[in-house]
């Protein structure tokens, strides 16, 4: 068999996803052709796959030490580099390929989901605007363009772009589930009969009907047919379920070691640390009111809304854990002597969002897993810690359609009670070692009475009052890409307090297992 019908076979096998043939066999056939620059390129792309990003750059180096010009190879580096979160490596490999090429379509698109990774949602929009001119009528490039205009509060021209693609591709079930997100259903509406039909497809990929189904239970519950809308809910999370799984296991082991380590492991007091920025980090239970209480601090004119970011966690675990393990006492010595290395990690990371402001808020919901580590390294840092009623956080999380894998588990009512409980006994163990770091903020009350609760936590942030914080939903300063984005761009409301009574004859054998 000659290298080129070779080669087609390794293509065949690395759309199939067999990466360790593709490596296999790649790796044989370089012994024999070392100049084939495909077959660097090809093996590059089965490591990244495998995760072995390291591996990876080195087979694309070469293969564009080979191929200087083919603009395919340097795209697939700076994606690795992205990988690694060398995010000033990434962006600049794809602006040199624009420079020579600047309608190449590929690095358009990677450096818009860089873009949007890192909060920058101005170029986020005009290289997704850039990209729909060069392929026109690209489903995947206009929803991912009505995605980025979502999260930045442009909700109009969200619903324009959805419905658009609707026109062309009636079956486009993510700009169904933007519709909506984005509408407030009345009797007889047209996108809602359109979305029932489809649903009656028996072509419809798993995963599209189950977000068709969250789509339509939401419609549903704006109409206050509860049945029906508890109906999908439960459709949604049931597909969802059956095609993602979640090793609990795992989550409750790094639990339980994290105790330990903060139980077993004697910290000094961090007098040097490398930044003099004060990161706020506001975090809880997912659906527990943190989007909202960042969209009110980051209306204050000296606070930047950094988003859902996850530098923490990035940080944490390539230092500390290791197979759901933590332990390194080499770092920890290095840290109570003068290198506070998570301190500049995570501030390595947060210099890539390019904000000039001194006072930050990180919101990603999971950072009270690590509150010991920010108690012990980010020694300016406040933490607010979001309480909400448990029955309306279990009823939210159900009622939503996550994209993180980290979320698998919120697709069955008896997964969330058990997360709930893995949750409530970390916060019990961070409270019982460091009460006075933690600020609880509780939802009801904030909606209740927002004019104190926000003044108190300004006061906790030593922070002056700023009537800006009252009006959060005039000021679209902070992009929100959560299931919170139509919600926090309200003015606070009150009618989600006690939301689950509405539900409460569907769930209420897990309500009873939360009281318990």
């Amino acid at each position: 068999m000659d290298l080129n019908k070779k080669s087609q076979i390794i293509l065949k096998k690395l759309k199939e996803n067999k990466f360790y043939e593709v490596i296999s066999e790649c790796e044989k056939l370089i012994k024999r052709f070392p100049d084939k620059s495909y077959l660097h390129n090809l093996c590059g792309l089965a490591y990244q796959r495998i995760k072995k990003i390291d591996i990876s750059i080195n087979y694309f180096k070469k293969a564009i030490e080979l191929n200087p010009e083919d603009l395919g190879i340097q795209n697939n580096l700076a994606n690795a580099y992205k990988h690694l979160d060398q995010y000033d490596l990434a962006e600049n490999i794809f602006l040199d390929i624009l420079n020579k090429k600047k309608d190449y379509l590929p690095a358009i698109a990677n450096l818009a989901i860089l873009k949007r990774k890192l909060n920058d949602f101005k170029n986020t929009v005009k290289l997704y605007e850039q990209a729909v001119i060069i392929q026109k009528n690209d489903p995947s490039l206009l929803s991912a363009l009505a995605s980025a205009y979502q999260s930045s509060g442009n909700f109009k021209k969200a619903k324009e772009i959805s419905y658009k693609i609707l026109k062309m591709y009636p079956k486009h079930v993510r700009s169904h589930k933007i519709i909506s997100d984005l509408t407030s259903y009345s009797k007889n509406d047209e996108n809602l009969r359109e979305m029932l039909n489809l649903y009656k497809d028996n072509d419809l990929l798993i995963n599209d009907k189950s977000e068709l189904s969250f789509a339509i239970a939401k419609a549903y519950e704006d109409l206050k047919d509860y049945e029906n809308s508890f109906k999908y809910f439960d459709q949604a999370n049931k597909l969802k379920k059956n095609n993602n799984k979640y090793n609990f296991s795992r989550e409750e082991t790094l639990f339980r070691n994290i105790k330990k380590f903060f139980d077993s492991n004697k910290f000094n007091k961090n007098k040097k640390f490398f930044d003099d920025r004060k990161i706020i980090f506001i975090c809880g239970m997912p659906r527990s009111g943190t989007t909202l209480v960042e969209q009110i601090l980051s209306s204050h004119n000296k606070i930047f809304g950094a988003g859902e970011l996850n530098f923490l966690r990035q940080a944490t675990t390539k230092f500390f854990v290791l197979e759901d393990k933590l332990n390194n006492q080499k770092i920890i010595e290095e840290i109570n002597s003068s290198n506070n290395i998570l301190n500049v990690e995570y501030y390595k990371l947060i210099n890539y969002l390019k904000i000039k402001e001194s006072i930050i808020t990180d919101k990603a919901p999971q950072n009270y897993i690590w509150i010991g580590f920010i108690k012990y390294f980010f020694p300016n840092a406040k933490i607010i810690h979001c309480c909400r009623n448990k029955k309306d956080v279990l009823l939210s999380i159900y009622k939503n359609n996550f994209s993180s894998k980290d979320m698998n588990w919120s697709y069955d009512p008896g997964d969330i009670v058990r997360y709930y409980n893995s949750y409530l006994d970390l916060i019990k163990f961070w409270k019982y070692k460091f009460e006075k770091f933690i600020y609880d903020l509780n939802y009801e009350k904030l909606v209740t009475d927002s004019e104190n609760q926000i003044k108190k936590l300004l006061d906790y942030c030593s922070l002056e009052w700023d009537k800006n914080c009252l009006n959060h939903h005039k000021y679209n300063k902070t992009a929100i890409q959560t299931v919170s984005i139509s919600q926090a761009r309200k003015p606070i409301y009150k009618s989600s307090v006690n939301s689950s009574a509405i539900y409460s004859k569907y769930l209420d054998n897990y309500f009873k297992l939360l009281d318990n």
